[in-house]
């Protein structure tokens, strides 16, 4: 990090009269500069945006946004977010109006959104690298209960399966593992996604476009034409799509999904409120994954606390963070004959919990604790996260 920090600073000294337009030498390096730097980092997402008297660029890395060098002269702000509008293929003209574009860089796809503000423009870069290594159910951090639980789950012909949590939270990640888990030539598999991050051989991957008219529910019912076994929705952000997805289990498929709740019950409880009739719920549902990202305590400096759990110190490692990596914390809801039944009568979210807690559901604060006894997080990071005192 220091040695980029040394780059830098002696690049903006070195040209700093050779700024001038997207196209000029300078601005190209330093936006190769900074892509690199992200990518070195591991960085899921990179942050540009001018303020009063600096341009800032953060990184989010392990779930946190830092700024890890020096802020940069304002009058960069205009040339170095054009330079990366137009690697974008966005319009450099429309300043004015929130855009979104792509560009491939090296081995790294990165989907860029720009937004005006107050006299200047945000972009925000979320960075998808194809080189890093793929994920099996092995890596994604399940207690050995739990992926007993899911290998079940997943291992039925027909029914959905939802992954629940907020945005960067791993549903991706989990997803993909999923795919490559059940990817055989026995299997027909289709996905509809938006957008496409990972391509996995062997896997039809189809990439939403709204523009032509190729949204959700449209792929979707497309897809139910192709002789599928396995189809993965990217999202169930409507109630016409959760509909077709939910006739889609019933009649044969394994279908998943992802949805925005806040824990696995929720997840249930979002569905019949969006409409979908009760009893088709009860009759396809295989279970809900709810999951958040915790970061990994660092292997080569964790300390045993007076308390007997483990803390944070920081090291070379870890860049003095303590934490290296994330982990996943789970919550996975298994659909059995009881909640089937609470599904079909009960509109009520509390009296589903209670089933399924009755039914041995273990909740994301009981893996949380888990987790931290076996020392692969700590106390504050999970009190970060879930926002729970445990």
């Amino acid at each position: 990090m220091e040695e980029f920090k040394e780059q830098l600073r002696k690049l903006i000294h070195r040209e700093r009269h050779n700024f001038a337009g997207s196209s000029s030498r300078a601005i190209v390096e330093l936006v190769d500069l900074i892509f690199n730097f992200a990518i070195k980092m591991r960085a899921s997402d990179l942050h540009i945006e001018p303020f009063e008297k600096a341009l800032r660029v953060r990184y989010r890395i392990d779930g946190h946004l830092q700024e890890l060098h020096q802020e940069l002269p304002l009058h960069l702000a205009e040339p170095l977010t054009s330079r990366i509008k137009i690697l974008a293929q966005m319009d450099t003209t429309a300043a004015f109006l929130p855009l979104d574009g792509a560009i491939r860089f090296g081995n790294v796809e990165m989907r860029v959104a720009s937004m005006p503000s107050f006299g200047a423009e945000s972009l925000t870069i979320r960075l998808l690298d194809s080189s890093l290594e793929l994920h099996n159910l092995k890596d994604l951090g399940f207690t050995t209960a739990n992926e007993k639980i899911f290998r079940q789950m997943i291992d039925s012909a027909a029914g959905m399966i939802i992954l629940t949590g907020p945005m960067n939270s791993g549903k991706s990640t989990t997803l993909y593992a999923t795919l490559r888990e059940l990817n055989q030539p026995s299997r027909s598999i289709m996905t509809l996604e938006d957008p496409i991050e990972q391509h996995v051989e062997g896997i039809s991957q189809v990439q939403v476009n709204e523009k032509t008219g190729l949204t959700f529910a449209a792929g979707l019912r497309a897809m139910l034409r192709m002789d599928c076994n396995v189809l993965m929705v990217g999202e169930a952000r409507d109630a016409e799509t959760s509909k077709i997805a939910i006739r889609a289990a019933l009649t044969g498929h394994l279908i998943f999904t992802t949805l925005h709740a806040n824990d696995s019950c929720s997840a249930v409880f979002r569905l019949l409120e969006m409409g979908v009739e009760p009893y088709l719920l009860a009759a396809t549902l295989n279970g809900v994954v709810a999951q958040r990202l915790v970061r990994r305590l660092c292997p080569h400096c964790k300390k045993i606390a007076p308390d007997g759990t483990f803390m944070a110190i920081g090291c070379e490692h870890c860049r003095s963070t303590g934490y290296n990596g994330r982990i996943a914390l789970h919550e996975i809801l298994r659909v059995d004959k009881n909640l089937r039944s609470m599904i079909r009568t009960s509109h009520d979210l509390d009296e589903i919990r209670a089933s399924a807690i009755d039914s041995g559901l273990k909740t994301l604060k009981d893996d949380a604790l888990e987790k931290v006894r076996a020392g692969l997080t700590t106390v504050e990071e999970v009190r970060r996260v879930l926002g729970l005192v445990l």
